[in-house]
């Protein structure tokens, strides 16, 4: 009786190892031809544009490394991602274009050529245009962002620097450092509307969420400006030694970081109270700043150390430096 069992037992062994044999080999199928595919585990991206190296690096920000570098153009200068975050715009200074990268992919899809030292990029709300700010020839640039090309370039005002859409995307602030003015742009007819006092050298212009401000770097006189988006007029001011430069907002909108770049830190300042409320050494000369999504981390880019520096929002202490790729310049977070 008891060989009996064994015979049964075995006699099931055998008519399961088929079965088993056809399970794993679909499995191993499946698994090679991607339909189980195990995604790259990371935290988040960090995109640093080298001027010098004529790329973007992407860093992860579970580890700190450099996962990938990206050909781009001859001083790749800044970093700007759609509102979707599926594609990043690289202004190349040197070579007077914008290259078009497929964020999720990693693969260039274009190059856009615009004017004289392309600057920085702004995209609508409804990620279809990008307007390309070039510093050198004092216009911007408009992209149809579909078919990636470009449509139109007018001038503004010297040195056209940097931009911003307005929440329904019809009107595009530019920034004209040179002339100390903001043009505000018509997107449909491509004229300009109006044009206000901004700053002498101003490198970043940033709105509040509820677009009741627009915060303006003024490094010539040492400040911030705060103005109002429909007049224009300077509703308040903040000192800020030092050659204000890049600047963020914190997610809940409590707090701004902004660079200076002439004693080598940053500062982070009170939204409710205007004031500086700590600062600390980051190296020589930061330049553009980034913040994670849930406003933990700022990524300074340290341009004249070739470095990225990984900092708590919190206290401003620096975790770790990234090592970049030659004038580090423009930054931007993904998550």
């Amino acid at each position: 009786m008891r060989g009996d069992k064994i015979n049964s037992i075995n006699t099931i062994g055998r008519k399961s190892q088929p079965l088993i044999t056809f399970a794993v080999s679909i499995f191993t199928v499946l698994f090679l031809s991607g339909a189980f595919q195990v995604q790259e585990s990371i935290a988040g991206e960090v995109w640093v544009a080298n001027m010098k190296g004529a790329n973007v690096q992407i860093i992860d920000t579970g580890s700190n490394q450099v996962v990938k570098t990206i050909a781009t153009g001859a001083g790749a200068h800044n970093v700007t991602f759609s509102p979707d975050s599926k594609l990043a715009f690289i202004a190349n200074l040197g070579t007077g274009s914008i290259t078009i990268i497929d964020a999720v992919s990693k693969e260039i899809l274009a190059d856009v050529k615009t004017d004289t030292k392309a600057h920085d990029v702004a995209v609508s709300p409804d990620g279809k245009t990008a307007v390309v700010c070039n510093v050198g020839a004092g216009n911007i640039t408009f992209i149809d962002v579909a078919t990636k090309t470009a449509i139109h370039t007018m001038p503004t005002g010297k040195k056209a620097i940097t931009a911003v859409f307005s929440p329904g995307g019809r009107k595009v602030y530019v920034v004209n450092a040179g002339d100390a003015t903001i043009s505000i742009v018509d997107v449909k007819t491509h004229e300009i509307s109006q044009t206000v006092a901004g700053a002498k050298g101003a490198m970043a212009i940033k709105p509040t969420d509820d677009w009741g401000l627009l915060w303006l770097t003024a490094p010539a006189d040492n400040k911030l400006l705060l103005l109002n988006p429909q007049t224009g007029a300077v509703e308040a001011s903040i000192e800020v030694p030092g050659e204000p430069h890049g600047l963020v907002h914190s997610p809940d909108g409590k707090t701004v970081y902004v660079g200076q770049r002439g004693l080598g830190q940053i500062a982070m300042i009170d939204t409710a109270s205007r004031k500086i409320v700590k600062t600390a050494a980051m190296g020589k000369r930061p330049d553009m700043i980034a913040i994670s999504s849930d406003g933990k981390t700022v990524y300074v880019a340290i341009r004249d150390e070739n470095k990225l520096a990984v900092v708590s929002a919190a206290d401003l202490s620096v975790t770790t430096k990234v090592d970049a790729d030659g004038e580090t310049h423009g930054v931007a977070y993904r998550d």
